[in-house]
């Protein structure tokens, strides 16, 4: 029943005012390599916060909004770092030890989850404090992961996975490491991320053509499809306005008003990835 309130929400918030404040994060190649920038709700105030030869992506808000967490290759392998959110202070927490990505913040900010490939080909899932120490392996198996996320109540962890060339997500119990897959693997399904009050996961999946967003419950009940387009709508992440999302599409940041349909582009110059915080 939570997924048709959260539904009927979407369209009793449609004629009110909405919320534009906030911070996005996202990353863009209009500089001919991957970099972390920052801009406002409504695509405004747009600031490079790195500025290397390699390659930053995947940036991810601490809780309190003070630093973003990324993946870089500008060490010679892929690893995980922080900055503060104004590009200042960075700080490598991994370091050549196979290839680190996907960086996720749990714990209400006293930890970090992300993917690395030290211990095994495919990549497990991992912990860490938020100044690199502390690492502890979370998972140990033969699947291919991607885009790890803790749910809400610290009882699982989403993530993408890859099943011999189809993507799924799936949910993986800390407690006894139990794999549950969520979605089809008939299509393609990935990148979850987790409404601010954790009762949501947007999605993308190309079950029905094009790649299309989606939301479920964190257990995988009520898939319902929320956007419909001739194009694919990927990396969704929510906004603190309800009934308000942010993709990836057309190498650009769009904010979609899910009742009406309404689509404002934010960034169009090859820009992935969007991140909300409401700084």
């Amino acid at each position: 029943m939570k997924v048709f309130a959260f539904l009927a929400t979407l369209f009793l918030l449609a004629g009110c005012a909405q919320q534009r404040d906030g911070m996005i994060a996202f990353q863009s190649n209009r500089d001919g390599n991957f970099e972390i920038y920052t801009m406002r709700a409504d695509g405004t105030e747009q600031h490079r916060l790195t500025n290397n030869p390699a390659n930053d992506i995947t940036p991810a808000w601490s809780p309190d909004g003070s630093r973003i967490a990324f993946a870089s290759d500008r060490d010679g392998t892929w690893d995980i770092y922080t900055m503060k959110a104004d590009g200042s202070d960075v700080l490598q927490l991994t370091k050549r030890q196979g290839a680190n990505t996907s960086p996720s913040w749990t714990d209400g900010g006293r930890s970090l989850i992300f993917v690395s490939t030290r211990d095994a080909v495919n990549g497990d899932i991992y912990r860490m404090n938020p100044d690199g120490t502390g690492v502890e392996r979370i998972t140990s198996d033969s699947l291919v992961k991607d885009t790890p996320l803790m749910t809400h109540d610290g009882k699982n962890i989403l993530v993408t996975l890859n099943m011999k060339g189809r993507f799924a997500i799936a949910s993986i119990a800390l407690s006894s490491k139990a794999v549950n897959i969520l979605t089809p693997v008939s299509s393609d399904n990935e990148a979850p991320a987790c409404s601010p009050d954790g009762e949501q996961v947007l999605f993308a999946s190309n079950r029905d053509g094009a790649y299309e967003i989606y939301t479920m419950t964190p257990a995988g009940a009520a898939q319902t499809r929320l956007t419909t387009n001739d194009v694919d709508d990927r990396m969704p992440s929510f906004t603190a306005t309800p009934g308000e999302i942010l993709v990836s599409k057309r190498g650009g940041i769009s904010r979609i008003v899910l009742a009406s349909k309404k689509e404002t582009v934010l960034s169009y110059k090859g820009d992935y990835a969007p991140a909300w915080h409401t700084r």
